[in-house]
């Protein structure tokens, strides 16, 4: 497939600059990744890796990683960020449609990583169980899955379409601040968020600089997610509330879910 299939792959392409401004204090899941590597260790597939937030760390780890994404721009921050670290060597940056996870270079692998909402970016419920189909034929019989997505509480989705919204303000290295905006509207019939999301950089001068981008996210519940796991020929999944593996629960403002590929000893008995 091309990367052009993948919905909205190229939305990130315009704000790669301020994408990674914004998320540059953002590392809540990398312990958790680190520690699955450990246990089920490597290769390692991450579908979209945009700049490279979660991959770099797990190769600066000694893993062998594979980055794939449909948006060049963030693919070549994540080439040049592995080159200045030096760890060109152990991450290797595919160009595709996260789709074709099963013909990614480098597999099969140990643990496929779905990542902050990667599978909410697919614009269909089929287009997301193709997704992790194609994972699951990507990983090894040891492998692991492990997908990173909001949940969906009707106080949230409220929230979420609300209307115009003011999600932050960082300083830009380069001087001045950048703000984010944001706009969504709930499509709940298609299990839909309409997103428009801009950054508005007011530099030293007060002359003004807006960054924009448009995209659709389908969220997902558990109980379908966990539908379409076994459609996917998943055999074990066990959803938790966070980072930290805690208990979901209504509550949980993340939706953390693990699935394999071959069940346990215990689930056979």
């Amino acid at each position: 497939m091309s990367a052009s299939t993948f919905g909205d792959a190229t939305a990130y392409d315009p704000i790669v600059d301020v994408y990674d401004l914004e998320h540059a204090g953002f590392d809540d899941d990398v312990a958790l990744y680190r520690s699955l590597a450990d246990v089920v260790g490597d290769p390692i597939l991450e579908l979209g890796c945009g700049s490279g937030r979660i991959l770099l760390p797990l190769a600066e780890d000694g893993f062998r990683v594979t980055g794939l994404d449909g948006s060049p721009a963030m693919l070549a921050r994540a080439e040049s960020r592995a080159n200045e670290l030096g760890l060109s060597e152990r991450v290797t940056l595919v160009h595709a449609d996260v789709r074709s996870a099963d013909s990614a270079t480098g597999g099969p692998f140990g643990l496929v990583i779905v990542g902050l909402n990667t599978l909410l970016h697919l614009p269909s419920q089929a287009d997301q169980i193709e997704l992790l189909a194609a994972a699951q034929r990507a990983l090894d019989p040891r492998g692991q899955l492990v997908i990173d997505v909001f949940n969906p509480t009707p106080p949230l989705l409220t929230e979420l379409s609300r209307g115009v919204t003011h999600e932050g303000a960082w300083a830009h290295p380069q001087g001045g601040t950048v703000d984010k905006w944001s706009s969504r509207e709930l499509i709940a019939s298609d299990q839909r968020l309409e997103t428009t999301i801009w950054y508005d950089h007011m530099l030293p001068d007060h002359s003004l600089h807006r960054n924009r981008s448009s995209f659709d996210l389908r969220y997902v519940h558990f109980a379908e997610l966990a539908l379409m796991l076994q459609a996917a020929g998943f055999v074990e999944w066990r959803a938790y509330g966070g980072y930290d593996l805690e208990p979901f629960d209504d509550g949980s403002e993340r939706m953390v879910v693990t699935a394999e590929v071959t069940a346990s000893a215990s689930s056979e008995q």
